[in-house]
């Protein structure tokens, strides 16, 4: 065991786990606490799923989120870049004088 991991135990659907970590503890019973959510949601919508087609229904959710997320941040970065360019263009033609770009 690395010196920087330590054993955090949860419980998840009933069952108990153990497992070695080296992030923080309470980080990663956050996630946990929202994966339980999560579940608590499908189960909520459907009461007589397995847990084990809850659980791969809460992942599919959560995998969602981050794919939406990494859509809108891979949008927002080509926004600035595409606003970082034409403030450059702009500056470029100020300096140079705009009739020579017409």
């Amino acid at each position: 065991m690395n010196g920087s991991e330590e054993r955090i135990s949860f419980e998840l659907l009933g069952e108990q786990f153990t497992v070695r970590s080296d992030v923080p503890k309470d980080y990663f019973l956050g996630l946990v606490e929202y994966l339980e959510k999560k579940l608590i949601t499908v189960h909520d919508k459907l009461p007589t799923l397995s847990n084990v087609k809850a659980l791969i229904f809460a992942s599919l959710d959560i995998a969602d989120e981050l794919f939406r997320q990494k859509e809108s941040s891979v949008d927002r970065e080509a926004l600035d870049l595409i606003k970082n360019l034409s403030d450059s263009l702009e500056a470029a033609m100020d300096e140079k004088g705009e009739d020579e770009y017409r």
